[in-house]
């Protein structure tokens, strides 16, 4: 799927463990399996080596294969995947939270050809209605300070979050609005 594909405002339908909901574009997201480490891998390899240190803080255009079964199938969390109709994978949205844990920890990975266009939102959005079904009360993540889009894009999910500094990074929290699931929003 090219940029100009995804500009114009079709329908994207989240399909998710704790409901589904509409969202413009001809993209699925849905949770992500084992299987699609081939379409993740290729994703990453895609991606500039800008926008995967943003995400990873290193450019290396191969993850581990460790690191890919961790992020897909994670044991503590849950990662959902954005799928174009031709099967091509183009973001991957990660929420470990470790079963009696208070605090998940969120991380996104959108290639760039599928930036800007509201995805990086409507998959922080899902990952919270999975946070607060686990029984999560804050999320956070950790982003490099010049990474401007992923700081803004807690206010732009409707989250009120908090900054500080932890080992050079921006720690963004937010608290995981009361009612998430019954109204299917974040704000």
């Amino acid at each position: 799927m090219t940029a100009m594909s995804m500009r114009g405002r079709a329908r994207l339908t989240v399909v998710s463990a704790v409901g589904a909901g509409e969202w413009p574009s001809h993209v699925r997201v849905r949770v992500a399996r084992a299987e699609d480490a081939a379409q993740v891998r290729a994703m990453h390899e895609r991606c500039s080596p800008e926008t995967r240190r943003l995400r990873y803080f290193t450019s290396a255009p191969r993850l581990p294969e460790s690191a890919l079964s961790r992020l897909l199938v994670p044991e503590h969390g849950v990662s959902l995947v954005a799928v174009a109709p031709d099967g091509a994978i183009g973001a991957l949205a990660t929420l470990f939270h470790p079963a009696h844990e208070s605090v998940g920890e969120v991380a996104l990975l959108v290639e760039d050809g599928w930036q800007r266009h509201g995805l990086g939102t409507t998959l922080l959005r899902s990952l919270v209605e999975h946070a607060a079904a686990r029984g999560a009360s804050d999320l956070r993540a950790h982003v490099l300070p010049w990474n401007r889009r992923m700081l803004a894009l807690f206010d732009r999910a409707g989250l009120v979050s908090r900054r500080g500094y932890e080992d050079g990074v921006v720690l963004v929290e937010a608290e995981v609005p009361p009612g998430v699931l019954a109204s299917g929003r974040c704000a």
